[in-house]
């Protein structure tokens, strides 16, 4: 699975929805990126998704929520995404 949070520097939320990915991608078996909104990646991204705001969660290629989750939330939506057995 690979998550990508898209951020900026001078967002106060995207240092907390930051924060909050971390812990989930330590827990879980993820390849989790952040990806900064200046960077050629993140423009990608903006473009693709016609993102106007930030933090953006994109996991496996789909755009999944925008703003800050909660632990729960965050722990939800890796759930959702996993491949059913």
């Amino acid at each position: 699975m690979k998550v990508q949070l898209v951020v900026s520097d001078s967002c106060a939320p995207c240092d907390q929805a930051e924060a909050v990915w971390r812990v989930v991608a330590a827990e879980r078996e993820m390849d989790f990126a952040v990806v900064h909104l200046d960077s050629p990646e993140g423009q990608w991204i903006v473009n693709r998704w016609r993102l106007r705001t930030v933090p953006a969660l994109v996991i496996d290629d789909r755009l999944v929520a925008i703003g800050v989750q909660s632990p729960v939330e965050a722990q939800a939506l890796v759930a959702r995404a996993l491949p059913k057995k």
